[in-house]
């Protein structure tokens, strides 16, 4: 899925549960979430994208993907850590036992792979999301489809709507 709507993905879930146990989550819990939810992206392709982007310029986004074959082998490689559920969930028991306690915001990351297990074909970046442990994946509807995206926008058009419904039905501030 692309970054802007993972962003949204994990602020709406962010928000839902806010305004389902009654709290208001600060800036900082917010875009903590939301760094968590990019992270994998972020880790894998930022320093790819900066690179590209300092040679070529914004035409590094025109004509669609890049050839896979062009794409350097260390980016695929940290690919598979990022978006591997078998990784976020060792790292996520890690950092619950260093700290005591669950550390809730990392849900973005979960959040994340989940999603783009469903939204990556195998033709392009599927997400490995059992790795190291094996290398199943799931040839889903690419995120990069014209219908695809007008779906995933106008569902988190529907979302934003509702979450905003519903914290006017809980008597809560509208969605921050």
């Amino acid at each position: 899925m692309d970054i802007l709507a993972h962003a949204l993905w994990t602020h709406a879930v962010h928000r839902g549960v806010a305004i389902k146990n009654n709290f208001n989550p600060t800036k900082k819990a917010i875009w903590i979430a939301i760094f968590f939810g990019l992270a994998p992206d972020l880790f894998s392709f930022g320093p790819y994208f900066i690179r590209e982007i300092s040679y070529r310029g914004l035409q590094f986004f025109s004509g669609g993907p890049p050839d896979p074959s062009t794409i350097p082998s260390y980016i695929y490689n940290s690919y598979n850590y990022t978006h591997s559920l078998v990784l976020f969930l060792v790292v996520f028991a890690v950092v619950w036992a260093l700290k005591g306690k669950p550390f809730w915001l990392m849900y973005g990351w979960g959040l994340h792979i989940l999603i783009d297990i469903f939204s990556h074909s195998t033709s392009f970046f599927p997400t490995p999301f059992l790795f190291p442990l094996s290398n199943f994946r799931i040839n889903g509807w690419s995120w990069g489809d014209s219908t695809f995206m007008a779906i995933n926008y106008s569902l988190l058009f529907l979302t934003y709507i509702g979450l905003y419904i519903y914290s006017k039905k809980k008597n809560k501030t509208p969605i921050k």
